[in-house]
């Protein structure tokens, strides 16, 4: 007779809040045979503090220290150690422990997100906590679940291939075993997300409580970037100009200011608050020098090619600069992006996840390869409001394809070091046929290496999962 491993219900609930990490695989986790809502979901308090354990879960540094070995994959950063060899090369190991640990942390905040919704749909009554706030918390949950399943289909699958049967495992409900789970394909992934997206956008708070936390204004911002990815150009673009227009968020008037204020700052949409010592641990690029692609395109920003100064930042793009130029970093803080120290009770690395100047270059893409030809001049007026900011003069093109590639590039020099997205810009330019990703990387030849490989322990813990191809 198979004996049950059980949780006690004071650790499922330590880990469910967030005050521990979560060790085991998640194709590991047991069933909670005795676990039940009533027992765990006591109070409004409890409830609330499980809830923040989802939003505690995007600190875990195993996804934050695998987020910045991604960013060796475009050759934006580059490693002087040991670490991240393999990305660096774009032949990301299976066995490495980073990316065990990276697949891992995403499932645990899905499973954390999982039991939650799971009560909050369960009939019974949770004391103190009233119908509305109970949905509000249920979309909240929902919407992270999203995040978390788009965050993973675009490393792990062929996020750029709505037929593709290359997505991922989807987790819609808390384990109940150890799961044999085949990987479901692109579209069904993306379906599960929007609905998700959907409901949060119906159902979260209008406006955030406080710092962190999501609204149904995040939700739909998020939407846009997902419909970006799968080539809605149409509502993508209109749901970037709807946030955009809107009073909750707005540019900040100097670049630097976004790091300075960190998760405070008004253009952010997500970002975790992390505060000394519970803070973000080496979020981004913190931990990685500027690679060729990046010093070389930050370099032909402003002035001559090859005239830029590494200790001053002269010659260079001014957010590139403020970012690594010599006399602007401290010791061990190569990044500037990430200004804040050890101090209790002070800021300490925020980590941008979604914030209004990516939501300008969303809505210039998806309205530029919405136009038939030509230069749509909404698009570039968003493009151009983001240079401004940087300190730049406007620019101006007749061609759409070389349109779309300064908008590719401004991304790239607005969002560099945050959270990898000129990454997968250059895995959907290239699909969609506006460049050749090997002449950007050459190390890249071959289309396997565009998603990441699943660890190890990922296969061996699922036996209904299988490896992508190339790996």
């Amino acid at each position: 007779m198979k004996k049950t491993k059980y949780i006690p219900v004071i650790l499922w609930f330590i880990i469910l809040t967030g005050s521990c990490e979560v060790l085991d695989s998640v194709e590991n986790i047991k069933p909670l045979y005795r676990l039940t809502e009533e027992t765990t979901f006591t109070d409004a308090k409890k409830t609330e503090a499980v809830l923040n354990g989802v939003y505690t879960a995007w600190k875990n540094s195993s996804i934050n220290i695998f987020t910045a070995q991604t960013m060796l994959l475009s050759g934006n950063y580059t490693t002087t150690s040991s670490i991240g060899v393999d990305a660096s090369i774009n032949r990301v190991d299976v066995t490495s422990s980073y990316l065990s640990s990276y697949y891992r942390a995403y499932y645990s905040l899905l499973m954390r997100a999982n039991y939650l919704i799971k009560a909050l749909e369960a009939d019974f009554e949770i004391p103190g906590l009233n119908q509305a706030r109970r949905t509000e918390m249920k979309a909240e949950a929902r919407l992270q679940r999203a995040m978390a399943h788009f965050f993973l289909l675009r490393n792990f699958g062929q996020f750029y291939n709505l037929n593709s049967d290359l997505g991922i495992v989807l987790q819609e409900a808390p384990l109940t075993g150890t799961p044999d789970n085949p990987r479901s394909g692109v579209l069904a992934c993306y379906n599960s997300i929007l609905l998700d997206i959907d409901y949060a956008m119906a159902n979260a708070p209008i406006s955030a409580r406080s710092y962190g936390l999501l609204t149904r204004d995040a939700a739909k911002a998020m939407k846009a970037k997902v419909l970006l990815y799968m080539g809605d150009w149409t509502e993508a673009a209109r749901l970037a100009l709807e946030i955009i227009n809107l009073p909750t968020y707005e540019l900040e008037t100097d670049f630097k200011s976004i790091y300075g204020n960190g998760f405070k700052s008004k253009e952010v949409i997500f970002s975790p608050v992390s505060i000394y010592p519970a803070h973000i641990d080496r979020p981004g690029s913190s931990t990685f020098s500027p690679g060729p692609l990046l010093i070389s395109t930050a370099d032909k920003s402003v002035g001559d090619p090859n005239d830029g100064d590494p200790v001053t930042g002269e010659g260079f793009d001014p957010r590139f600069a403020y970012a690594h130029a010599q006399d602007n970093v401290a010791l061990m803080r190569p990044n500037n992006k990430y200004p804040f120290g050890s101090v209790t009770g002070e800021q300490a690395n925020s980590l941008f996840i979604l914030r209004l100047g990516e939501l300008y270059l969303i809505f210039a893409e998806a309205k530029a390869r919405e136009a038939v030809t030509g230069v749509d001049s909404e698009a570039l007026a968003k493009l151009n409001a983001i240079r401004y900011r940087a300190g730049l003069l406007e620019i101006s093109t007749s061609s759409k394809a070389e349109f779309l590639e300064a908008i590719r590039i401004e991304k790239q020099l607005e969002l560099f070091g945050e959270f990898n997205e000129p990454w997968f810009d250059m895995v959907r330019y290239y699909i969609l046929g506006d460049l050749n990703i090997s002449d950007l990387k050459s190390e890249i030849t071959s289309d396997n290496q565009l998603i990441l490989p699943f660890p190890d322990a990922a296969l061996s813990g699922n036996g209904g999962l299988i490896q992508n191809p190339g790996y």
